[in-house]
């Protein structure tokens, strides 16, 4: 989207003239009447809303306070693009910077769309130092330029781009209210359970081609990796093999249809649940599963592991690194309950499915929409 917009009134400023970086403390959070915590992790990527926190009850060594109106920046791996708008009380991680506009230069409601920008990431991913957390700062981040309009068009670009990102939190919460639909869809009534290697014909990981070979890697097999499961159907890899890395390896080829589940990964990868839209080999940190269609439905088994991945994600063991393996995966209990039972169970999941698709759908309508936006109005900073 192109927006028809008159630049000739605006001003070239710098960051930190029309922004001041706050760093107030708040040495007994609860006397102050603030019970939340926000660190990292909190901060979605590209979701201006914070929707979940911490409680000081956990215990916390952070003091950075937060008040409504300001932009929170996490200067850490400020790749990550962690932005969000304060509209609660709160204490922050020191890795995230809180941003306030300075009256009468720039409206509060604007500021995270300009930390939201393109040119000011580039400012800030340029600026970082450091190998494993790279992190930039106040003082560099001050002298990034950019062109700012007057308050008046300031105050019609806000209510434009709030527009979008108010529909786009509603859609989000629409979302979040089919998990437990999908749960209770779910809820089936099961004389008792088998282990899920009883209604399995096939349950197996995968293997890595040699790289050092680079034939392996030039044909047009799916190859899927750990962090390639994120849910839902896996219509597509980042990278193919050949046969010859096929047959040279533990790779096989699973069938369209089998679930897949991420015994291992970074961050939340370890117990996510997927299913195969077209054959696909896969590497090590994939477990496989193809059903015994005499004892399970292949939909079925896919939407109750994908119930239970909370469940999974906890069973995972090792010292260094919790990971999942085969045994425990197919230890996992399965309801004993009829084929037409499943059958139904699936349809009723898919509908809600196909529902919340549509959502997201819109939702990255709305995300697309939201940088064409930014880009028109502060693409040229």
């Amino acid at each position: 989207m192109i927006l028809d917009l008159d630049k000739t009134t605006w001003k070239r400023v710098k960051f930190g003239d029309v922004v001041k970086n706050v760093n107030t403390k708040s040495s007994d959070p609860a006397s102050d009447g603030i019970d939340r915590v926000i660190a990292m992790e909190h901060l979605d990527p590209g979701e201006l809303a914070i929707l979940r926190w911490g409680s000081l009850e956990a215990g916390t060594t952070f003091t950075r306070r937060v008040t409504p109106g300001q932009t929170l920046f996490g200067k850490r791996r400020a790749y990550q693009r962690k932005v969000a708008y304060a509209e609660f009380d709160a204490i922050c991680s020191g890795d995230i910077l809180t941003f306030e506009a300075i009256p009468g230069k720039l409206l509060p409601e604007l500021l995270p769309f300009i930390v939201q920008s393109d040119p000011f990431f580039e400012r800030a991913v340029g600026t970082s130092a450091g190998s494993l957390s790279p992190r930039t700062n106040w003082r560099d981040l001050a002298k990034f330029e950019f062109d700012l309009p007057p308050l008046d068009q300031q105050k019609r670009i806000v209510d434009l781009l709030w527009a979008v990102e108010r529909h786009s939190q509603s859609v989000r919460l629409i979302i979040e209210a089919s998990i437990p639909c999908q749960a209770l869809a779910m809820d089936v009534s099961a004389d008792g359970y088998v282990e899920l290697s009883d209604v399995l014909s096939v349950a197996k990981s995968g293997g890595t081609p040699r790289r050092s070979n680079q034939e392996n890697y030039l044909g047009n097999i799916p190859w899927l990796k750990s962090g390639e499961v994120v849910g839902g159907r896996i219509t597509s890899t980042e990278e193919l093999i050949s046969d010859t890395g096929l047959s040279s390896s533990a790779a096989w080829l699973a069938p369209e249809g089998a679930t897949v589940v991420a015994m291992y990964g970074d961050g939340k990868t370890r117990g996510q649940v997927g299913r195969l839209a077209t054959p696909m080999a896969t590497n090590q940190a994939v477990l496989a599963l193809v059903a015994d269609r005499e004892k399970a439905d292949s939909r079925f088994l896919y939407f109750w592991l994908r119930s239970r991945q909370s469940e999974l994600r906890e069973r995972g063991a090792g010292a260094a690194q919790k990971n999942l393996s085969k045994k425990i995966v197919i230890s996992e209990p399965f309801p004993d309950i009829s084929i037409v039972d499943q059958l139904f169970a699936a349809e009723r999941v898919e509908t809600i499915d196909k529902s919340t698709d549509a959502q997201k759908a819109e939702l990255d309508h709305l995300r697309a929409l939201r940088t064409s936006l930014l880009s028109s109005i502060f693409g040229d900073s």
